[in-house]
C-alpha cells in the first residue's frame, strides 16, 4: 500500500520528481540568462539535465493535452512564501513544424491557493491517478493555447521577479490527436454517480470538509435526463496531490448557487470512501470518464454535448462565463 502525507518534499526530492518527468516530458532550465539571448533552435530542445542551481523549477501540471484549445498549466517550485510571483512570458512552438519561430507568445496568468490548503495522510488500495499528480507549490500559472496538430510541442519559459532576476526553461510535451478524458464536443457519459440516497451520511460521499448537500442529490444519468444544463466537479478536496481540488470546488459551489435552479450541478468524488483515507478506491463514475487526473470540470448543455472542459485550476470567473454562454444558448 502507498502511504503519502501533507509534508513538502525536501528540495531534492522535488528536483528528482521532474527528472522522473523526463520519461514524457523534458525540461531544460538556464539560471541567470537574459530572457532576449534565448533563441530557440533544434539543438536546444534536445533532452538535457535540469539546472540544480536554477532558481525555479517550473513542472508541467496539465497531463492531457490534445489537438485543440487547451489550457497548459505549470507551477514554479522555488517561489519565495513572501515574495510576489515572477512574470512568466509563454513563447509555444510546433516542434515537428518549426523549432525556431513561436506559434504565439504571450503572457501566463498566476491562481495563488490559500496556503492553509493541505493534503490529509492517505493510503490507496489500488494505482490511482492521485498517485501520479504532481505537486503544485503556492499556484498555478496558466495559459491558453492552440494546438493544431498532433506530435511534439514546446514551451519557452521567461520568467522575471520584481527583484530583477530572470531565467529561463523550455519544457517539450507530446500532442495527441485525442485527449484521453472526454472532449469539448462529445456527449457526456451517462453513468451513475452516487448520490446522498446511497450513504448514510455525506463524509461517506465526499472528502470536502464543508459540502455543499445539493451537489450529492442527482446522479450524472438522471441529470443528463433532466433537459437542464449541468455542471460536473471530479474532485477529491482532501487527498488531492496539486491542491486544486478545493479552490475548483469552492468555485463550483459558488457558481451554482448563483444559477440554480436552472443549472444542475454534482460533485464526484474520486474516492468511493473518502471516510477510510488509509485504503481509498477509485469510484465507478470516475474511473467510466477515463480521467487521468484530476480536478476536472465539465459544463454540459440541454442536448447533454460538453461545452467547456477544464483539467486542474479553474476560477469562477472563467466557470462563470462558461455556465451563462451555455444557459444563454439553450433559451
Amino acid at each position: 500500500m502507498f502511504i503519502t502525507d501533507s509534508v513538502s518534499a525536501p528540495r531534492a526530492a522535488r528536483v528528482g520528481l521532474a527528472t522522473l518527468l523526463i520519461a514524457v516530458a523534458w525540461l531544460a532550465a538556464c539560471a541567470d540568462a537574459e530572457p532576449s539571448q534565448q533563441q530557440p533552435d533544434d539543438a536546444i530542445w534536445d533532452v538535457v539535465q535540469v539546472d540544480s542551481e536554477a532558481r525555479w523549477l517550473p513542472i508541467l501540471a496539465t497531463q492531457d493535452l490534445a489537438v485543440g484549445v487547451k489550457r497548459i498549466a505549470f507551477s514554479l517550485d522555488g517561489i519565495d512564501a513572501v515574495d510576489a510571483p515572477p512574470t512568466v512570458r509563454v513563447s509555444l512552438f510546433a516542434l515537428n513544424e518549426d523549432a525556431s519561430t513561436p506559434r504565439t507568445v504571450q503572457f501566463a496568468r498566476f491562481i495563488p491557493y490559500d496556503p492553509q490548503i493541505t493534503i490529509a495522510a492517505h493510503g490507496h488500495a489500488n494505482a490511482t491517478v492521485s498517485d501520479r499528480a504532481l505537486p503544485i507549490s503556492r499556484g498555478v500559472y496558466v495559459v491558453p493555447v492552440q494546438l493544431t496538430a498532433p506530435g511534439l510541442w514546446g514551451v519557452l519559459l521567461e520568467m522575471q521577479s520584481d527583484d530583477g532576476a530572470a531565467e529561463s526553461a523550455r519544457i517539450r510535451f507530446t500532442v495527441r490527436e485525442r485527449q484521453a478524458a472526454p472532449a469539448v464536443g462529445d456527449l457526456a457519459p451517462s453513468v451513475r454517480s452516487r448520490t446522498r440516497e446511497d450513504v448514510g451520511q455525506l463524509r461517506e460521499l465526499t472528502s470536502d470538509p464543508e459540502p455543499e448537500p445539493g451537489l450529492y442529490t442527482m446522479s450524472i444519468d438522471d441529470a443528463l435526463e433532466t433537459g437542464a444544463p449541468l455542471l460536473i466537479a471530479f474532485a477529491t478536496p482532501a487527498f488531492c496531490h496539486s491542491r486544486t481540488c478545493a479552490p475548483v470546488l469552492d468555485a463550483v459551489k459558488v457558481v451554482w448557487r448563483s444559477y440554480a435552479p436552472a443549472l444542475q450541478a454534482i460533485h464526484v468524488e474520486v474516492f468511493e470512501n473518502p471516510h477510510e483515507p488509509q485504503r481509498l478506491v477509485e469510484t465507478q463514475a470516475f474511473i467510466d470518464w477515463r480521467l487521468p487526473s484530476e480536478p476536472w470540470v465539465f459544463v454540459i448543455d440541454r442536448e447533454g454535448v460538453i461545452r467547456y472542459a477544464f483539467e486542474g485550476a479553474v476560477t469562477e470567473v472563467e466557470l462563470r462565463s462558461a455556465v451563462e454562454w451555455v444557459i444563454q444558448d439553450g433559451e
